[in-house]
């Protein structure tokens, strides 16, 4: 019998230094033994720190979670800018002056924003390249629903990672993989959102062009709705979570057009991200649907195994590292 096709997926990187490092240098080293690497969705971070000269530059300041930093010497500065990147944010150096104008005017915040962001998916992508260049595990991955579209072109230039947001693609020696990285609507009127009718209209479409939908593997970056790996706060309509006797009111969040595409084509298999703290595993009818979760920020590199053979699921177990 032939040996089964293993998956290592994860998802929800959101632009942290470590945790990508991680991923690359397991990936690497082949840690999991791993034939194929999957990422579904959000690589980019969500916010810029400042970290502000002072004194003619012989001292810099950040504020970091609510915690003051300073760096008086080169050595301390970079170590600053390495542990804001570890959490997922982006270090901009900056005068008092700057400061106040980013702080006056939203488009010089954006600026600055998109060059962070595209600056580091790039330096991510060549680190990929250079490290797992030979390693024979191949990466497949899109963007998320927090990803804005100036990172698509970086991605289409790497040399090793494969952007399959939208595409059909061969995936093991039975199965194909469909892929999309939008998610139905959020509160936060994020990049990549779609109705959940478009959703739907969409998969429909890909899967269109599959030979065999029960030798589909399907990734989506929301998960489907009312799966139990989509459970999250509640909110209210400031957008803060809505509390009943003291507790935090959660509930399903995903996608309908998800939930319904999966029950209409029953891939093998689903690989979902989005809900950081929702991760886990749970079937559909026959379909195995899986959410990692993520806590990307604290630089832990959350996954599933998945053993792929022609009769279907072989195994699916979650790692962290």
């Amino acid at each position: 019998m032939a040996k089964p096709f293993r998956l290592y997926v994860c998802s929800d990187i959101h632009a942290s230094e470590r945790t990508w490092r991680k991923f690359v240098n397991a990936m690497k080293a082949n840690v999991y033994k791993a034939d194929a690497a999957m990422i579904a969705g959000d690589l980019t971070g969500k916010a810029l720190i400042a970290v502000v000269a002072s004194g003619g530059g012989d001292m810099w300041t950040a504020e970091v979670l609510g915690k003051r930093h300073v760096a008086r010497t080169e050595a301390e500065l970079k170590e600053l800018e390495r542990s804001i990147a570890d959490l997922g944010y982006y270090a901009v150096r900056v005068t008092e002056s700057e400061r106040a104008a980013m702080e006056a005017d939203p488009d010089l915040v954006r600026r600055a924003f998109d060059e962070q962001i595209t600056r580091r998916v790039r330096e991510w992508m060549e680190l990929a390249a250079e490290r797992l260049e030979g390693s024979n595990v191949p990466v497949y991955l899109m963007p998320g629903n927090d990803d804005d579209f100036e990172i698509d072109p970086i991605l289409a230039e790497s040399t090793y990672c494969q952007n399959v947001n939208e595409k059909v693609v061969e995936l093991t020696p039975w199965h194909q993989l469909v892929s999309v990285g939008w998610s139905s609507p959020t509160p936060w009127s994020t990049p990549r959102e779609l109705p959940e009718e478009e959703f739907l209209d969409r998969l429909s479409t890909l899967v269109s062009g599959v030979r065999d939908t029960r030798k589909l593997v399907m990734m989506t970056h929301v998960p489907p709705y009312d799966s139990g790996l989509d459970t999250a706060p509640l909110l209210s309509p400031s957008l803060r979570p809505t509390v009943s006797a003291g507790d935090v009111l959660r509930g399903p969040v995903g996608s309908t057009g998800v939930r319904k595409a999966i029950e209409k084509f029953k891939p093998v298999l689903g690989v979902h991200g989005h809900i950081h703290e929702s991760g886990g595993e749970r079937r559909i009818g026959e379909t195995l649907c899986v959410n990692a979760g993520s806590e990307a920020n604290h630089g832990l590199l959350r996954g599933y195994l998945i053993d792929l053979s022609s009769n279907g699921v072989e195994r699916a177990l979650r790692v962290e590292g």
